[in-house]
């Protein structure tokens, strides 16, 4: 199953502005936000080294701050890490 760069940043600005909501000033919304801005602007190799960055450091910088997702931020954190098993391998082709 291939997946495009749209559907990714899509996902991301999801995760973006339920963040962005309701715990703006963290550190994980801000890392989030930066992220969605480095995506939108790159393409092949860069897009998935910044997804890739993402992916490692996301679950840290989430794990320090003092929040919870809700339900909803919890359904699209998921939703963007699902992209996480289809590896750096698969991608090319798609973007």
């Amino acid at each position: 199953m291939m997946v495009s760069k749209d559907e990714v940043v899509h996902a991301m600005q999801n995760l973006n502005n339920a963040l962005a909501a309701s715990h703006p000033n963290s550190e994980t919304a801000r890392y989030v936000q930066q992220t969605l801005k480095d995506l939108i602007k790159s393409e092949g190799i860069a897009f998935t080294g910044t997804l890739q960055t993402f992916f490692n450091m996301a679950p840290s910088i989430k794990l320090s701050d003092s929040f919870a997702f809700n339900e909803t931020e919890k359904g699209l954190w998921d939703k963007v890490f699902s992209f996480k098993q289809l590896g750096n391998n698969l991608w090319g082709a798609s973007l």
